[in-house]
């Protein structure tokens, strides 16, 4: 269904939003109204204690093989994600994001620099293992296969 959610509980027991819809929805107006809110991230902590983890950069090994071996991929991304969370960048992308998600620069910037994890250490791959152990456990997903990194996992950020 699109990203509607009162169109999805108009036919539906349950909802999902992800991304930018889910940003925009207001909690307390539904919680009025007798549903039931679920952060999934929040609910992955409190039943394994490890981290959620929603997205990462990932490469085919067969994509790497056509990239120049002078090209240090993974500083490529590094330098990408530090170069978006510099603090004039942040404040950028806020004022282009926010009228295109309907919410405020404040909350962009807020969600960008309070809710996400810019590092993937090793309390993620722990959580991210876990999960697709539990997804294959439960048919969802198939046994996934071990991920491979082209360095070392970086320290976690304090």
């Amino acid at each position: 269904m699109d990203p509607q959610l009162d169109k999805m509980l108009a036919t539906c027991d349950a909802g999902l939003l992800i991304g930018d819809p889910a940003l925009k929805v207001d909690s307390a107006r539904y919680h009025t109204l007798g549903y039931h809110i679920v952060d999934l991230a929040e609910e992955w902590i409190r039943f394994t204690g490890k981290a959620f983890v929603f997205a990462f950069w990932a490469v085919r090994l067969a994509a790497l093989r056509e990239v120049d071996s002078a090209v240090d991929l993974a500083a490529v991304f590094r330098k990408s994600r530090d170069h978006g969370l510099q603090a004039a960048n942040l404040k950028q992308i806020a004022r282009e994001w926010a009228p295109r998600i309907g919410i405020s620069e404040e909350d962009v910037h807020s969600y960008l620099t309070e809710n996400i994890h810019y590092q993937f250490d090793a309390g993620c791959l722990e959580g991210l293992q876990l999960f697709y152990r539990y997804a294959a456990e439960i048919g969802a997903l198939p046994e996934a296969p071990a991920l491979q990194f082209a360095e070392s996992l970086p320290q976690a950020v304090p």
